[in-house]
């Protein structure tokens, strides 16, 4: 290495005035080619790269605070309907419910477990009017299902439902 070093320098030593110039403008020139391509180019990448990411999250966290705000006005408007019913146990409720919403034919069983719960059976009812029942009973009252025990009937779509309803 040391050898080569040697060398270069002799060959340096051998240029005229005006060629050394030439190389010394070209060697700085690759030199700062260099700096820039090595560091200064990946730098400032990643550093654009990063802005972009973190405008993004900022985005992103500007939009789940708006939305955190809506869901706290829609929890408590949902409350607000809800405290209307209750001082009406779960039984009663489910009973209305199922009446309006045409399910009370399927209804076989319906037990009361407490003020805030029950235990209700359903044969051969429809899939789909059970869920949308299921959502209704959730939304305007509260009550919402804590164990399920759910069989095929033999008419297509109609399930057999055993399950255990509690207000929140």
């Amino acid at each position: 290495m040391i050898k080569q070093l040697h060398d270069v320098q002799h060959w340096y030593q051998g240029l005229q005035a005006r060629e050394r110039q030439l190389v010394l403008a070209a060697s700085a020139l690759v030199i700062i080619t260099l700096l820039y391509l090595i560091i200064w180019e990946p730098v400032h990448k990643g550093v654009e790269e990063q802005t972009q990411k973190y405008e993004s999250q900022l985005d992103i966290l500007q939009w789940m605070q708006s939305a955190a705000v809506e869901v706290r006005k829609l929890k408590d408007s949902g409350a607000a309907k809800r405290t209307g019913n209750s001082s009406q146990p779960v039984s009663l409720l489910v009973e209305k419910s199922t009446t309006t919403a045409g399910l009370k034919p399927y209804l076989t069983k319906l037990e009361s477990t407490t003020d805030k719960g029950a235990r209700v059976t359903f044969d051969a009812v429809s899939f789909d009017q059970l869920l949308l029942w299921l959502g209704t009973v959730q939304t305007q009252y509260g009550i919402s299902v804590t164990s399920a025990n759910i069989d095929r009937d033999d008419k297509p779509g109609a399930i057999n439902a055993r399950m255990t309803l509690n207000r929140d």
